[in-house]
């Protein structure tokens, strides 16, 4: 750099010039800036995140500074960014042509190949920008790594960032980069590792202890969780995604509270979100508080009318004040909006039947078993509710249904020996019973809870002996 353009990393005159750039554009009166002080007013908007601004200023160094390739390669930078990637690439193929040694033009020609989806042309270009980067060969890999990431190619973006880091091992900005990366594809600690460096580093940075808690969450470290999304709001208290997801964890853990705390203050930033609303109304729901929960779920739906959370929660608290009919009224919009939630149907399986709603139960408890089979107590809900209606055949086949999912079940077994002792099946009773027996002997008094008589069935009292002094 040359003296003219030493002047101006002096920052109050850096500083000068972008003051006069902006009373410039105030006034609409055009003046003169000399090239260096273009690149710091371009620069300056950059690093703020005003690309219109930076487009701008640069347009306007350009008529003035026409054969400036400095201010080219910026323009070619900001249209990159603005996704303008055809004229991107136009302007940088020619500044090629020129300037054929310098590496940033082959790093953002690559980016640019990429963003095309040519990644084949784009390799080449990046091995040019390697080939001529020479001192800034760390940055220059950095660089390629963060066009895969931005590509969403993270296994390539790790192989770059980590030959970054050869280089310069505490360069914070490639150790944010490759555990973003590790975290994208799944290698958790590997990503924990990497921003525990970085953070090492950098440990004021709210963004890290953010994806950290994320990482932690996932694996069900809640506890270490809370503590990294408590320090990223330590660092930055206006942090709305961290409140949330504080909120969340709090709630895992059990600290209603404290989850009622935190997502008050995400609602401090977005007042009007049902879905935050509607959790505050779980944390009211669990703490027994239903006046409370009930005018959360309210205002939800308020903003909202098609939140089915909101609804369900609705029909929780109408269905235990036993007012089955407005819990009904409001299962019925919450399936209507979500249609795959088994927690709805098991509830409208329940509530329907105590209003003596028949063949809706049967189909609520149907949807309930078919999106969610792993649930036992569907099945044992869905028999149950045949059996006390008289059902009992019909019983039996949805508990062999069952066994397709649950064959080894105890409760499934014990309760299929009743159903048939009942339909005085006894040889095929005696099949489930024993089966049942084998697998958990001690729970044989649900054979009786079911079906009372069993007591009095002395091959029954025989097979259940056995069994009780086999594992006595």
């Amino acid at each position: 750099m040359n003296k003219e353009a030493d002047r101006y990393d002096n920052q109050e005159e850096v500083d000068y010039a972008i003051q006069r750039y902006e009373d410039m554009i105030q006034s609409g009166k055009l003046l003169y800036f000399d090239v260096f002080q273009v690149e710091h007013i371009v620069d300056n908007y950059i690093e703020e995140g005003e690309i219109y601004p930076a487009l701008q200023a640069v347009e306007l160094g350009m008529n003035q500074h026409p054969t400036s390739i400095a201010l080219k390669i910026r323009k070619s930078s900001i249209l990159l960014n603005l996704g303008e990637i055809t004229e991107s690439l136009s302007l940088t193929e020619d500044l090629i042509k020129i300037e054929p040694a310098n590496f940033e033009l082959h790093l953002m020609k690559g980016s640019c190949l990429l963003l095309m989806d040519n990644e084949k042309d784009a390799l080449i270009s990046f091995n040019e920008a390697i080939r001529y980067s020479d001192e800034d060969k760390d940055e220059t890999l950095f660089n390629i790594g963060y066009a895969y990431v931005q590509y969403e190619s993270y296994h390539k973006a790790i192989k770059y960032l980590s030959e970054a880091l050869k280089y310069n091992p505490q360069n914070d900005s490639v150790l944010y980069e490759i555990a973003y990366s590790y975290e994208k594809i799944g290698e958790d600690q590997k990503s924990i590792e990497a921003y525990n460096r970085y953070l090492d580093i950098d440990t004021f940075c709210d963004a890290a202890w953010f994806n950290l808690g994320i990482i932690f969450n996932k694996l069900d470290r809640i506890e270490d969780a809370i503590e990294a999304y408590e320090y990223a709001l330590a660092i930055n208290e206006d942090f709305p995604n961290a409140w949330y997801n504080l909120g969340h964890s709090y709630t895992l853990s059990n600290q209603t509270l404290k989850a009622i705390e935190a997502y008050n203050k995400y609602l401090e930033y977005d007042k009007t979100n049902d879905e935050i609303i509607c959790l505050l109304g779980d944390c009211y729901l669990k703490l027994k508080k239903y006046d409370k929960a009930q005018s959360q779920y309210l205002l939800s739906i308020t903003q909202n009318k098609k939140n089915d959370k909101a609804w369900f929660g609705m029909a929780v608290i109408t269905n235990m004040k036993d007012n089955y009919k407005q819990a009904y009224d409001h299962l019925r919009k919450a399936t209507k909006y979500n249609d795959e939630n088994s927690d709805y149907w098991y509830l409208m399986a329940k509530v329907t039947s105590k209003l003596n709603l028949h063949k809706e139960s049967v189909d609520a408890y149907e949807a309930a078993c078919e999106l969610e089979p792993d649930n036992l107590s569907y099945w044992l809900g869905f028999a149950g509710m045949l059996s006390k209606k008289g059902l009992v055949e019909k019983a039996i086949s949805i508990l062999n249904l069952a066994l397709e999912y649950h064959s080894e079940n105890s409760l499934v077994n014990y309760r299929l020996a009743a159903y048939h002792l009942e339909c005085e099946n006894e040889d095929i009773a005696v099949q489930y019973l024993e089966r049942a027996l084998k697998n958990d002997s001690h729970n044989f008094k649900y054979l009786f809870d079911l079906f009372p008589e069993a007591k009095n069935n002395e091959i029954i009292r025989k097979l259940i002996n056995q069994y009780k002094s086999i594992n006595q």
